[in-house]
């Protein structure tokens, strides 16, 4: 039986029985989705998307690699030191599961490592989402641009909140930014929510509270010049920063403490 695309990942999806064999299945058919979807990933991120510790999780791995399902690629750009991707058997068996031609072109080479601790950060934000069952489906930044032209500006992800019944944009403040580029980005914001309605509002993640609060500064900033045009009660509604404890230990202790 097949997952819908934009629930691909969600390790729920996939479960069957309670046998242990189908509940393996499911792990491996989870893993190969998710990484067809994101391109890579990592352990810190199949913590949260499979809330399992970490030592299991390595087993797991080390099974899959011997079965030439993934494969793994070292980095120094996060806190893993490694990162998983597909291989062609693993690709063969996910295309045999949902019997369509899947594409995947993802190389060592290709991968941006500079913003490799950016995307796994929006990756577990997601995986938590989904493992709580607060996330029906997530929507990449790669595939917003198979649906949007490839130059607009795209959310980190988008995900359907089931509590709310609302899409939601998800952004990751990985590091302090300029005003220039924060209007750039509120802009952006307004015209995917108001013209082209993608999601519904945004949410701000980040590792470091001082980057919450950067944004929050200077977004007060722009709200404050008339000539700037952009209406603080809207933005209010619209976006939200998160400034929950439990998120940046998370993102920080996972992805960013050495």
């Amino acid at each position: 039986m097949s997952v819908a695309r934009f629930e691909r990942g969600i390790l729920k999806r996939y479960i069957q029985s309670t046998s242990t064999k189908d509940r393996h299945k499911a792990k491996l058919l989870s893993l190969l989705d998710w990484i067809w979807r994101w391109g890579f990933t990592s352990t810190a991120v199949l913590e949260e998307l499979w809330q399992l510790d970490r030592s299991t999780i390595n087993r797991m791995i080390r099974r899959y690699i011997n079965e030439e399902m993934v494969t793994e690629v070292a980095t120094f750009s996060c806190r893993d030191k490694r990162l998983f991707l597909l291989k062609p058997e693993g690709l063969r068996l996910l295309q045999r599961y949902h019997d369509e031609t899947l594409n995947y072109s993802v190389k060592p080479s290709t991968l941006n490592f500079k913003t490799i601790t950016h995307d796994l950060m929006c990756q577990a934000i997601v995986a938590r989402g989904c493992a709580e069952g607060r996330y029906q489906f997530y929507v990449t930044e790669s595939e917003q641009a198979k649906e949007y032209l490839k130059k607009t500006r795209r959310c980190d992800a988008i995900a359907f909140e089931i509590e709310s019944g609302e899409l939601v944009g998800i952004e990751v403040e990985a590091s302090a930014k300029t005003i220039p580029h924060r209007k750039d980005c509120l802009i952006a914001t307004r015209r995917m929510i108001e013209d082209e309605n993608r999601f519904n509002r945004v949410l701000y993640y980040s590792h470091k509270r001082k980057h919450l609060k950067d944004a929050e500064r200077v977004h007060q900033k722009l709200f404050d010049k008339p000539e700037n045009g952009l209406d603080a009660e809207w933005f209010n509604a619209h976006l939200k920063l998160v400034y929950s404890r439990e998120y940046i230990d998370m993102l920080y202790h996972k992805f960013w403490c050495h």
